[in-house]
């Protein structure tokens, strides 16, 4: 074998190693969105469910869903905080109105914030990234793609 045919075959083993990273990174990323999406609709039904004999969601709190122990387990960590799939804070709170509700995702990663922002865009009262208010009509991806950082807070708000 000469020397280019051994830094040929090297060229080839790389190329496909750093596509099968490439690939493997891509299938993990797509997990976390995945598991960040499961974890907020569970979490949200077993909120409304948690308050279900109630008038409204005064007093509702991050804590008393702790304590409640409805914090879906892969959120929940060791030391009673609660946290998504980037370890971002998760946070609830009573909305603007004693009627609604608010789940706040802290740390949500450039490449997860569309997907996760328009996961059941419909079932939500509101939806804001980095504090500015997303219109649920149409536009939506455009309107969350202009406000993209690094890293990235959506509030959801439901009732």
């Amino acid at each position: 074998m000469t020397l280019f045919e051994t830094l040929g075959s090297l060229l080839i083993a790389l190329i496909v190693f750093g596509g099968s990273a490439y690939m493997v990174r891509k299938s993990m990323d797509n997990d976390k969105i995945s598991t960040a999406e499961q974890n907020i609709s569970t979490f949200r039904l077993d909120l409304k469910q948690l308050y279900a004999g109630e008038p409204d969601f005064t007093g509702i709190t991050t804590e008393i869903a702790v304590k409640n122990k409805i914090v879906p387990d892969s959120m929940l960590k060791s030391s009673g905080e609660i946290r998504n799939a980037w370890n971002g804070a998760v946070t609830v709170a009573e909305g603007t109105d004693a009627t609604t509700f608010t789940i706040t995702q802290n740390k949500v990663p450039e490449y997860a914030c569309v997907k996760l922002a328009t996961f059941q865009a419909g079932s939500w009262e509101t939806i804001t990234v980095n504090g500015v208010e997303i219109n649920q009509a149409s536009g939506m991806v455009a309107a969350i793609t202009n406000q993209l950082a690094d890293t990235n807070i959506i509030v959801f708000t439901s009732n």
